[in-house]
């Protein structure tokens, strides 16, 4: 299968091969290689193209020249450069025509929004971990509920001290999922 790299710099697929920007590589594993979750984020990014898929003209979200191909979020997290744009290109509420058309200087502030939202998610993702980690000891659960409930009082949660630790992790997690949501609906760059 040829695969197009849509990115402004070289690519690497887990198997070595690398895609230069614009051109249609052959690449032999790709059944393989699209299972990959980075793989799929950049194919419904945009950033790469398969040969033979649809025929239909597909339009792509114009993505970074600033970021790299996978941010780092937060210790050994990271993400793809495609889960960035797409995560920015939904919460700005636009059209692709309309996002493609905006300042790059307006998009690359909403991909650095769409960064930071990331990054917040990650970081309570860690501390609900940790919080859940089953070698916790008695006085460590403690500390660590009342981290959790610290951080839903952040969110806005009217958490209660009988809370268990799930309940307080999948409220916190569908708190972060409706911040993430609602991100910037102004459409407006931040300065």
């Amino acid at each position: 299968m040829k695969i197009t790299n849509n990115h402004n710099g070289p690519l690497g697929l887990s198997d070595g091969t690398i895609l230069p920007p614009g051109e249609a590589t052959q690449v032999v594993n790709w059944n393989d290689l699209k299972k990959n979750a980075v793989v799929k984020g950049w194919l419904d990014a945009g950033i790469l193209t398969a040969a033979g898929g649809s025929n239909a003209p597909q339009v792509l979200l114009l993505g970074s020249d600033l970021l790299p191909s996978q941010v780092h979020l937060v210790d050994d997290v990271a993400v793809a450069l495609g889960d960035v744009v797409r995560r920015a290109h939904e919460t700005s509420g636009l059209s692709i025509e309309a996002w493609n058309e905006l300042d790059s200087t307006i998009r690359e502030a909403k991909l650095a929004d769409a960064v930071e939202q990331l990054r917040s998610e990650a970081i309570a993702a860690a501390e609900v971990k940790k919080a859940a980690a089953p070698n916790s000891g008695a006085t460590g659960a403690g500390i660590d509920k009342d981290a959790l409930i610290a951080r839903a009082k952040e969110l806005g949660i009217d958490a209660k001290g009988n809370w268990g630790v799930p309940k307080l992790q999948a409220a916190i997690a569908d708190a972060e999922k409706a911040k993430a949501g609602a991100g910037n609906p102004g459409g407006e760059a931040q300065s």
